[in-house]
């Protein structure tokens, strides 16, 4: 996405202040532990190899604002203890300045947002961007345009709309506790509910691009030259017939998660 000269400016004028945090949040990709959803539908070997790859695929994207000094990056994560998430990370060379690793914590996803937005804004990042980690058509563009956003009025935030009626990316530069609690997660209703909320509580709304999050078969199928350009594929350890609703997956090794 072209930067205006404006665009430009914005980010010129923060790079000296405290950075942004952008936080991912991500489950441990082995089979039964991430894309249950999509696991119904193909084999739970292959959606852990997926979910692997989407990972890989969000933090790649976060890598230059880290490079440049936009942004600090955290993984928070869930599913597995820190010492093998360390080792998983290791061969991907994002255990790096910049970077750190945290558990999510207990509770429903409210409650693991709202823990990562206070640890962010407690360590005086100027803001925090959570982000997930399963969404495809997510590109450094998005993320750039999200901080230059939060960067402007006085209390911005920030939504990338999923096309299942959820977000794949929420920011803000103060916490309010409403934008966390009593949400039904998981529904249609979570992103229009989220700005509601956020306008009657005075934030300027902002929306980026809307995209789609992989979490069903049929999510996977506009994305399929994205997945075969990228060899995940070419490497997934089942059978995928992505024009079919039933997937035969005989497979049973498990994932390795420092490939």
């Amino acid at each position: 996405m072209p930067w205006s000269q404006s665009q430009r400016a914005g980010l010129t004028s923060f790079r000296s202040r405290p950075p942004w945090l952008v936080v991912v949040l991500s489950r441990w990709p082995a089979p039964g532990r991430c894309k249950r959803r999509l696991a119904r539908s193909i084999h739970p070997v292959a959606a852990a190899t997926i979910q692997s790859r989407l990972l890989v695929h969000v933090l790649s994207l976060t890598q230059p604002l880290v490079r440049e000094g936009l942004a600090h990056r955290r993984l928070a994560v869930t599913g597995a203890g820190l010492k093998a998430w360390r080792r998983w990370l290791a061969p991907l060379g994002y255990s790096t300045r910049g970077t750190s690793l945290g558990r999510q914590g207990g509770g429903n996803l409210g409650c693991r947002m709202a823990r990562q937005v206070r640890w962010g804004l407690a360590r005086h990042y100027r803001g925090v961007v959570l982000l997930g980690s399963d969404c495809l058509g997510l590109e450094t563009g998005d993320l750039r345009q999200a901080l230059h956003l939060l960067s402007v009025g006085e209390k911005p935030l920030v939504l990338g709309p999923a096309r299942d009626g959820g977000y794949w990316l929420m920011g803000q530069r103060c916490f309010d506790a409403g934008l966390f609690s009593d949400v039904p997660w998981g529904g249609p209703a979570v992103g229009d509910l989220t700005r509601k909320r956020a306008c009657a509580s005075g934030f300027q709304v902002h929306t980026l691009c809307s995209r789609t999050d992989v979490d069903r078969l049929e999510d996977l199928q506009p994305w399929l030259a994205v997945l075969n350009r990228n060899g995940i594929t070419s490497e997934l350890p089942a059978a995928i017939d992505l024009n079919s609703t039933y997937a035969v997956g005989r497979c049973t090794s498990a994932v390795d998660p420092g490939w």
